[in-house]
């Protein structure tokens, strides 16, 4: 909210498990080698029923340097009806006074204003005379409970309506004490003015750019569908030199300090606190008329926050330094005119994960050139293959003219002769710039011709061939300027490798309630078979990552089966 510039499982550290009439036996048996995923056998003997965890093996695969979002705080709100807030994680901040804007109404701690109902915290505007105002709210903050540097920042909100309404998701710097604001740097997950009920803005403020200067984009809900219509997520992703603002998961808008005024400063490298509150009237919003209806209310679902965390590795990378994150370009090996082709780091181009990315842009010789870098796999004839990456223009030096890149795979015979060739879609001076863009390698040309043959669900290697290699291209037909960043590079085996999770187990009757943490992102499936020896894994479920713990209860059978739970590797 932009302010003016005036103012219940048991845990053992046993590979084996065994329930008999809903107690633990403990059985120790270790198997093989590195343990990659758990699966449970469920199980009837002598007429009891009887649940045993054990360790299937795989082969450890190699990582592909991934990363993905873990769950570190969160509220959800499932206090008792008509509490106040959980103290131990907000505070409230009090008062009138126009908050910098010119509001109207007067803060309070009221459960009138703030409480927990239906498993959501409501934060109330009333019309009502309060300490010389004609109108109350109420304003959280986690400041002095929790602080964050990086993270996403998630909240799911029924936003209030009508015109002068101001509701608000947002963040300060914990240093406001000491620097004030705007140094101290504001980001505004979520703003709505009533007068606007299908956009919501998202904005960030730091000296040189604060106030009504503030940098902002605005989503817009299709059909003209009001937000207050129903419960939205609103998210920011906020890394080092980058934030991305999401509305429903789907992300609408970028700032990197390339954004900022010349000159200014970027700010967002220190801890900040969230805030919640409903204003009443503004400059910006403007004030209550005669179609406004109170009492409006605010319903927050949960708020959450997540850690960047390294995922366990998925099996199934051939590609190695897919992420660039030795620092090093090998075993990659650069063509084009040397310059132009370099591992750059997180200081000078957008990153997707980790610190290190690839760059490339032009050679400028004014003649048509390609650059990049590829990579060689051993393969042979038969072989099926999968290939993705992602790829980002930046926005302060966006693919211009009639340039493009893209990624590509090749199957070559002994002495290098292309036999077959695919490639993603294309990069280009139309693609969304600041935007990680997702590369799939599905599409097949003509290896002499180079012209589109179609598309392909699987690359197979055809006869003749003795390996496959992946390259990054950029090309430049005249002197057209721009660059593409690419990074997270994977070649896997066809196929959908998965990769284990931990997971606990309760029997509870005729079930067993399996239990595993989740990211946020990836899809996971609980699996089963009756043979672990030529395993025939049958999936039962698809449970998608949500950063939390995930409970999935399967019936007891009269027959030997085990079960695993497991991340997709897609």
């Amino acid at each position: 909210m932009w302010q003016s510039d005036q103012a219940r499982v048991r845990t053992r550290n046993y590979p084996f498990w065994e329930f008999g009439n809903g107690t633990f036996s403990d059985m120790v048996r270790r198997r093989g080698t590195t343990p990659m995923m758990q699966c449970f056998k469920m199980f009837s003997r002598g007429g009891a029923i009887l649940t045993a965890l054990t360790l299937a093996v795989a082969a450890p695969g190699l990582s592909s340097g991934a990363t993905a979002w873990r769950l570190v705080w969160s509220d959800e709100f499932d206090r008792p009806d008509g509490s106040s807030p959980d103290t131990n994680k907000w505070a409230f901040d009090l008062g009138g006074g126009g908050w910098g804007n010119n509001e109207w109404q007067f803060y309070t701690s009221r459960t009138n204003n703030a409480r927990i109902e239906g498993g959501c915290l409501i934060i109330e505007a009333r019309q009502e005379n309060w300490q010389g105002s004609n109108y109350t709210s109420a304003r959280l903050k986690t400041q002095g409970k929790a602080s964050w540097l990086y993270g996403r920042f998630e909240a799911r909100i029924q936003i209030p309506r009508g015109q002068g309404i101001w509701p608000a998701f947002w963040m300060l710097g914990t240093n406001i004490t000491s620097v004030g604001w705007p140094s101290c740097g504001e980001i505004d997950v979520m703003e709505n003015i009533g007068r606007e009920p299908n956009i919501v803005h998202g904005t960030v403020h730091g000296p040189g750019y604060s106030g009504g200067g503030g940098i902002s984009g605005a989503y817009t809900l299709p059909g003209g569908v009001a937000f207050a219509d129903d419960f939205h997520v609103f998210a920011v992703e906020w890394t080092t030199n980058r934030i991305e603002w999401f509305v429903d998961g789907q992300r609408y808008f970028t700032v990197t300090p390339t954004n900022l005024p010349s000159g200014a400063p970027w700010v967002f490298d220190r801890p900040q606190f969230l805030l919640l509150n409903v204003a009443v009237g503004g400059n910006w919003p403007g004030y209550p008329d005669g179609t406004t209806m109170f009492p409006q209310r605010m319903r927050v679902d949960y708020v959450r926050v997540f850690a960047r965390t390294n995922l366990p590795p998925c099996p199934g990378n051939l590609l190695s330094n897919g992420g660039f994150e030795t620092g090093a370009l090998a075993p990659w090996t650069a063509y084009g005119a040397g310059f132009n082709t370099l591992v750059a780091s997180t200081n000078s181009v957008p990153v997707r994960t980790g610190a290190r990315a690839f760059k490339v842009f032009g050679q400028f010789n004014g003649q048509e050139n390609y650059s990049g870098a590829f990579q060689d796999v051993p393969a042979s004839a038969g072989q099926r293959f999968t290939a993705r990456g992602w790829a980002c223009t930046p926005s302060g030096d966006a693919i211009a003219g009639a340039n493009s890149a893209w990624l590509e795979v090749s199957f070559r015979d002994g002495g290098g002769t292309m036999l077959r060739l695919f490639r993603s879609d294309t990069v280009r001076s139309n693609s969304p710039a600041g935007v990680w863009l997702p590369l799939v390698v599905t599409n097949e040309f003509d290896p002499v011709t180079h012209q589109f043959l179609g598309t392909v669900s699987g690359l197979e290697a055809p006869p003749g061939t003795s390996f496959v290699r992946v390259q990054m291209v950029f090309r430049q037909p005249g002197l057209a300027a721009g660059a593409v960043v690419f990074d997270d590079l994977e070649l896997g085996s066809a196929g959908a490798p998965v990769a284990g999770v931990p997971v606990s187990a309760v029997l509870d009757g005729n079930q067993v309630a399996l239990g595993f943490e989740t990211f946020l992102g990836p899809m996971y499936q609980v699996q089963t078979t009756t043979n672990l020896v030529l395993p025939d894994w049958v999936s039962l479920t698809n449970v998608p990552g949500s950063g939390l713990r995930q409970t999935v209860r399967v019936g007891v059978e009269s027959f030997a089966r085990f079960f695993r739970a497991v991340r997709l590797c897609e």
